[in-house]
């Protein structure tokens, strides 16, 4: 029996072995777990304001219990913006030799249809992984991110913004503003770290990993409040700790000893390039994160789509979902990659955010 290679639910099973890429802040701060994929193009988000701190009654020995109040909750429903790169694929193509394939190769344009195929879902995978690391990095830094929702080529004028945003009111509540600026200050890192995590732990939450960007590391690595502080066994300069652990981008420089709190300090230093063709870093310059691994979750929307086939329309509950578009009159079979994701905090305000060099 012969194989569609286009049919959505083939795709959908070649997706299993195109794994997404390793993405430090998604994947450390935003995992996704089998309840997060929603059957529905809305996603229900539950909001606490705190983990559980209410002391228990004491009672007498003659009273059975004291009933208390059950822990609240906010319920909110998003939207996640549709992240759909595509891809055509062409006649000339198919009869082009691929890069790394002999000048003498007996591929025929079918084989050389499936590699070409293959690579075009690792590519468009890759660049809805480097979305999801920048919305990640959006609701650390800023507890909201603002998307350009384009209606024709990547880069035009001819866009609408989308905001989704973690907290009520005109400004951030979960931000700290330090008193000096960490590059001329050699006393108040410490002092200020302690700060930022303490409005974690106060509230019951997790405060266990700094995140810095690369200007903030060499800046903590040259000051000698910091140095006293380090775990030699774990400083490491010239290599990741643990790299198999640690995706591209993220070196683990230090575990700091701050004020009873052990920090894990990251550097992470990865950039993107966006719609104008500018790079610039998810963690940027002067900015730090404090915060706990698995503070949030990366939620996917469903996608519908008409079935070629069928014309139809077929709703699909996964993190990505492919698409095909044919045009006979031009001989161009496209590949449209879909996913409707969303990074957001389990518990409000669960990152605290820093411009630290200024």
């Amino acid at each position: 029996m012969s194989i569609n290679l286009y049919d959505t639910h083939t795709m959908l099973q070649l997706q299993e072995v195109v794994k997404p890429k390793s993405t430090f802040l998604r994947d450390r701060y935003f995992p996704t777990a089998p309840e997060d994929i929603f059957a529905s193009e809305d996603v229900l988000v539950d909001f606490k304001d705190e983990t559980g701190s209410t002391l228990a009654p004491v009672v007498l020995p003659s009273k059975g219990g004291i009933a208390v109040e059950r822990e609240g909750y906010e319920t909110h429903s998003f939207t996640p913006p549709l992240v759909a790169p595509e891809r055509p694929l062409t006649v000339d193509q198919l009869n082009k030799r691929l890069p790394g394939e002999s000048i003498v190769s007996a591929q025929t344009p079918q084989e050389r249809e499936a590699r070409i195929v293959t690579k075009d879902i690792e590519d468009l995978n890759a660049m809805i992984d480097n979305r999801e690391e920048y919305m990640a990095a959006q609701t650390l830094l800023n507890n909201k991110y603002t998307l350009k929702q384009y209606a024709d080529r990547y880069g035009s004028n001819n866009y609408i913004e989308k905001e989704i945003k973690f907290y009520e009111g005109a400004s951030n509540p979960a931000t700290y503003t330090p008193s000096a600026t960490w590059s001329t200050s050699s006393t108040k890192i410490v002092s200020d770290i302690a700060a930022m995590a303490d409005m974690l732990t106060k509230r019951g939450l997790g405060a266990t990993d700094l995140i810095v960007s690369g200007t903030v590391a060499d800046v903590m690595l040259g000051n000698e409040n910091i140095l006293k502080l380090l775990d030699n066994r774990r400083f490491i300069l010239a290599q990741e700790v643990n790299p198999q652990e640690q995706p591209n981008g993220s070196v683990l420089i230090a575990v700091l000893n701050v004020k009873g709190h052990l920090i894990n300090v990251y550097s992470y230093t990865r950039e993107y390039t966006d719609e104008t063709g500018s790079t610039a870093a998810f963690i940027p310059d002067g900015y730090v994160v404090v915060t706990a691994p698995g503070m949030g979750r990366t939620a996917y929307g469903a996608v519908t789509q008409i079935e070629g086939t069928t014309r139809d329309f077929v709703t699909y509950a996964a993190a990505r979902v492919p698409h095909v578009v044919v045009s006979e009159h031009d001989n161009v079979r496209s590949l449209i990659q879909q996913s409707r994701p969303l990074t957001m905090p389990k518990v409000k305000n669960s990152a605290i955010s820093a411009n630290v060099i200024f």
